[in-house]
């Protein structure tokens, strides 16, 4: 018996917010003629521009499997919106990188990822949001203890 009785929301809404998110970024950029994959590869690298991200990265935080990260990647590059960068401190594996975070894909994955959030949020008071962050870091940390056999 659970101490918490609401445990299968707590899956439920993450869920559904991926779910949604991913729809709604797949929306915004429909002109754009890129894969689910593509764009999943994009948001993770505009969500995260001030870090070296590498595809296993990727592949680790968006659950997704390295073969398609590493398909979604070559697209990219092909269509000049992604480029590596050697990683100096595992030469087996590339940082990758946004080429022009001006250009106009780039520009509308920002403003789309900017107002979803917002209306994600809205109506949250900035002590809920705090709290809402810190418990979920707490989550995350946790799971790094469960042990899968």
């Amino acid at each position: 018996m659970s101490f918490y009785k609401e445990e299968a929301n707590i899956f439920y809404i993450y869920f559904q917010i991926l779910k949604k998110y991913k729809k709604y970024m797949g929306k915004s950029l429909e002109g754009f003629e890129l894969t689910p994959a593509e764009i999943d590869v994009l948001t993770f690298l505009i969500n995260n521009m001030d870090k070296d991200i590498t595809a296993s990265e990727i592949s680790t935080h968006r659950g997704i499997s390295k073969g398609l990260v590493s398909r979604a990647v070559n697209l990219l590059k092909d269509k000049k919106l992604v480029e590596t960068k050697e990683n100096f401190e595992d030469g087996r594996s590339v940082y990758l990188k946004i080429i022009d975070e001006e250009s106009k894909v780039a520009k509308r994955l920002k403003d789309a990822n900017e107002i979803f959030i917002k209306q994600l949020i809205k109506d949250m008071d900035i002590g809920d949001l705090d709290l809402f962050l810190k418990i979920n870091n707490r989550m995350l940390n946790n799971i790094k203890d469960i042990e899968i056999e």
